[in-house]
């Protein structure tokens, strides 16, 4: 893959010799099983995965991570809905956190309206994943081929990871069939794979905190590259690369156990937790020690046309996210 350029930070979307790369490594498929011409990784390996290509440039590595882990839903399907959904090299899930719009059965299947904001990928994606309401029957979950949406002309302004491609979406009397909808944790297919059994909030606790610390990885290879100062140098190899590296392994220790206890029926309360306040408190010590390296740095970290400047960013953006803090 050819480097990042400033350009490539700035936009809103990712190029397609970028995309390219994605498709051909299976990026997008690393939890969909091989059945459907997907990796059907662990959730270490998966996670390992994540962390890497976070490292190689920010946006990059959230897409994959939000990509990846909506793809996740394949295991949700029938067996032959999940074959048509998710066997294509480019099939890939933009998804939106957020309940909106409304629903109503047909004699086919289901009719849907609505507007739903944020859906990381939404310019490259094959499919769309959305929570909508029905006064009769409640919320209920979909994904809805491309053709039916429409990109709405709301471009989430967010500082870093630009390129993300986070757009808003909506629907005008969507029609999809029976079948295309979900329901998070209900396995329909691939009962072997472990990682279909892990509960939804962990599961993407664990892939937070892999594309984080690729994120926190990405900034800390253009300081060494590009900016050699003493202060910076001491900070990362005192400070930062110790606690990365002692988190990622514990990264790795909660992710292999997560999936041997949930695919046994095992996993608790008390583990999800763990994952959750461990994980947690030490990305935001993570922070503090980037913090430390944004005031050694000096004036690269704040000029606009320093590539140290948008990794910067794209780990301020990373770490607000809820599931990245305890």
């Amino acid at each position: 893959m050819n480097p990042f350029t400033l350009k490539e930070y700035q936009q809103l979307f990712l190029n397609e010799d970028k995309l390219k790369h994605c498709y051909d490594q299976k990026w997008f498929k690393i939890f969909v099983p091989k059945s459907y011409q997907g990796l059907e990784l662990s959730m270490p390996e998966g996670c390992k995965v994540l962390k890497e290509i976070a490292e190689i440039q920010g946006g990059l590595g959230w897409t994959v991570n939000l990509g990846a882990g909506a793809n996740w839903f394949s295991g949700f399907f029938n067996d032959e809905v999940a074959k048509t959904l998710f066997s294509s090299d480019q099939a890939v899930i933009a998804g939106s956190g957020f309940t909106s719009g409304e629903w109503r059965t047909t004699t086919n299947g289901y009719q849907i309206s609505g507007e739903w904001s944020k859906c990381t990928g939404a310019n490259h994606a094959t499919l769309f994943s959305l929570t909508a309401n029905s006064k009769k029957e409640g919320a209920k979950i979909f994904v809805v081929p491309k053709e039916q949406v429409q990109l709405s002309a709301e471009k989430w302004p967010i500082m870093g990871m630009r390129n993300s491609s986070s757009f808003g979406i909506v629907l005008d009397q969507a029609e999809v069939p029976k079948g295309y909808d979900f329901q998070m944790n209900v396995v329909k297919n691939n009962y072997h794979y472990g990682v279909f059994h892990i509960p939804f909030q962990s599961f993407a606790r664990l892939c937070m905190s892999a594309s984080f610390l690729g994120v926190v990885n990405c900034l800390i290879k253009h300081c060494l590259s590009d900016l050699r100062k003493p202060g910076v140098i001491a900070i990362i190899e005192k400070e930062l690369n110790p606690l990365i590296q002692s988190t990622e392994e514990n990264l790795y220790a909660l992710a292999e156990t997560t999936e041997e206890l949930s695919l046994k029926k095992e996993f608790t309360e008390e583990e999800a937790l763990k994952i959750r306040t461990l994980l947690g408190e030490r990305h935001l010590k993570i922070f503090d020690q980037i913090q430390s390296l944004f005031l050694a740095g000096g004036l690269p970290f704040i000029e606009e046309d320093n590539m140290i400047h948008w990794a910067y960013r794209d780990v301020l953006t990373a770490v607000q996210h809820f599931m990245v803090k305890p």
